[in-house]
């Protein structure tokens, strides 16, 4: 198991209008500069489209992020709209600006892939991935007394099937 530190875990209720500008404010002007010094070339074309699909994607991250703040839902549904909407929005803006997460003014704090909706789902999550690991441990002992278990950190088929012998 590795021992380098966990990425800080953020949920979609923590995300706010200013995560998505400053993703906006920190690609914009390197987009710029591709557009700017290739202008009319395949560079140009690729860094003009991304350019847009980042404005949508903060768009919604705003829009999305303060119709969650305002709260004012008129059922559960279109509260879980707006919180899939908006987590599927940040990871848009998440998976643009990852290739630049070695440069300077990259916030690792804030700028992670977001799993969970708030804390409680994370909780949930975390507890389905112990049942299931337990659940193969308990499958592995069955099968092979003198096997090694998995433990809370290792599950998943693929590590299954290496504990068991077989090719993943």
């Amino acid at each position: 198991m590795s021992s380098a530190p966990e990425p800080p875990r953020l949920h979609v209720v923590d995300l706010t209008a200013a995560d998505g500008e400053a993703v906006l404010a920190f690609l914009a002007p390197r987009l710029r500069a591709q557009m700017d010094a290739h202008y009319g070339t395949e560079t140009h074309k690729t860094a003009s489209a991304l350019d847009a699909l980042l404005r949508s994607a903060e768009h919604t991250v705003r829009h999305q992020s303060q119709a969650l703040a305002a709260d004012s839902f008129h059922d559960g549904r279109a509260r879980l709209r707006c919180l899939h909407a908006l987590q599927d929005a940040w990871n848009t803006l998440w998976r643009a600006v990852f290739p630049w997460r070695d440069e300077e003014g990259y916030d690792h704090a804030r700028w992670v892939h977001v799993e969970y909706h708030d804390a409680e789902d994370a909780a949930r999550y975390d507890a389905m991935k112990a049942e299931v690991a337990a659940e193969l441990d308990a499958e592995a002992a069955a099968a092979d007394p003198g096997a090694d278990t998995f433990g809370a950190g290792e599950t998943g088929v693929d590590t299954y099937r290496l504990a068991r012998g077989r090719n993943a």
